[in-house]
């Protein structure tokens, strides 16, 4: 299939026109961003596609009460090809993100990715260069950026709330760690295993590695891309701050024996230019003391639990609590109407695309760093990572 061939020109969305989106992947992330997309007004998903049956034809259902004429892909560059369309949301396994987002972007149209944005920091350079020369608004699905409790947060330290920021930590705990149960009435004999696989190695239908794909390293960061990067992106949106020089990560699989090629706990430290520090912990052998992020000023304390409710301490030596702030949640219809908005204005979205480069590029050099037991360089002139 060449995609190219349906290369239209991109359309003028007036304030009244509804926008004609498809959806690449729609397992459980996907599902998700599906049925928050089909509350919105002015957005029709007018097509979708996924590798197993069950969750494909699930999804058309729920489309065409909306659009009745939607129709459902196997293969994403046959959907390419074939639809007219404003917009693709790409909620695919993480390895599968690049091919997914590229394809689109040489199609003319915009995308919402769920994160992180690429698998390596070498594919997030291809896409933000097919995102200049094409014009496109990319979303990357970081959507703590959409949170008020977030937003005050970047008020409060940017504005020297809590003096000069020195170092953030964040320690997120859980139990077994990317386990998910096969859905009721799982059908192997309906899964496009060549389809998953793509071009990573060959391997036997394995319902884990489809199922539970965030384990392995062919299509995933592991922890760094699916738990770290949701921190380490609001962070870096708090902060306002630039690529970090240098990652350094540890970690290894230190109990779990399920087969997994990804570790099971990971301690990784970013050193950046502003002179703070940002400090991740992730294990999935002990979930007692749960999730906190804390940000640590000259003159004053962040902290939010379970990204449910932010704390604000002014003062040093404890500082006296001056201020709490609690969520309504982490919601999707925020971030994806930020996104349609952006198609319509073809202004810069909340996630833009040098958002999702950095993020994706510090999730693969704690990868690399931790596969290597060297520091991972950012090497700013060259652009490029060094280990």
């Amino acid at each position: 299939i060449v995609v190219a061939a349906n290369m239209p020109t991109r359309r003028a969305l007036g304030a009244n026109d509804r926008i004609r989106c498809a959806f690449i992947g729609i397992g459980n992330r996907g599902g998700s961003l599906l049925d928050s997309t089909l509350t919105l007004d002015g957005v029709d998903v007018a097509a979708v596609c996924d590798i197993y049956d069950g969750a494909r034809e699930a999804a058309l259902a729920k489309c065409k009460k909306k659009v009745p004429d939607a129709r459902a892909y196997v293969v994403f560059e046959e959907l390419l090809a074939k639809e007219k369309l404003d917009a693709v949301v790409i909620a695919t396994p993480d390895h599968l993100h690049a091919p997914a987002i590229l394809a689109a972007l040489e199609c003319g149209r915009d995308v919402y990715t769920e994160k992180p944005m690429t698998l390596t920091w070498q594919e997030a350079q291809a896409v933000r260069e097919r995102v200049q020369s094409t014009g496109a608004v990319l979303q990357v699905g970081t959507q703590l950026r959409s949170m008020p409790m977030y937003q005050k947060a970047r008020e409060v330290v940017q504005s020297g709330g809590i003096g000069k920021l020195v170092m953030v930590q964040v320690d997120r705990h859980g139990w077994g760690g990317h386990s998910r149960p096969a859905p009721p009435g799982f059908d192997p004999s309906q899964v496009r295993w060549d389809l998953f696989l793509r071009d990573t190695k060959e391997y036997p239908f394995d319902p884990q590695r489809y199922l539970n794909w965030r384990r392995y390293v062919e299509y995933s960061n592991g922890a760094a891309g699916d738990l770290m990067l949701h921190h380490l992106d609001i962070f870096h949106f708090i902060a306002g701050c630039a690529m970090p020089p240098r990652v350094m990560s540890v970690g290894d699989i230190y109990y779990a024996q399920d087969g997994r090629t990804c570790p099971d706990n990971i301690g990784v430290l970013l050193e950046y230019n502003e002179k703070f520090l940002f400090n991740f912990a992730a294990s999935f052998v002990n979930g007692h003391f749960g999730l906190v992020e804390r940000y640590l000023g000259s003159d004053g304390t962040l902290e939010v639990r379970d990204m449910s409710e932010l704390t604000i301490y002014r003062g040093q030596r404890g500082g006296e609590k001056a201020e709490t702030v609690t969520s309504a949640g982490i919601l999707n219809a925020p971030h994806l109407q930020n996104f349609f908005d952006c198609t319509r204005t073809r202004k810069t979205p909340i996630a833009p695309i040098d958002a999702g480069v950095m993020g994706a590029t510090c999730c693969h050099m704690s990868v690399l760093s931790e596969q290597s037991g060297q520091s991972a360089k950012w090497d700013a002139a060259a652009n490029t990572v060094k280990v």
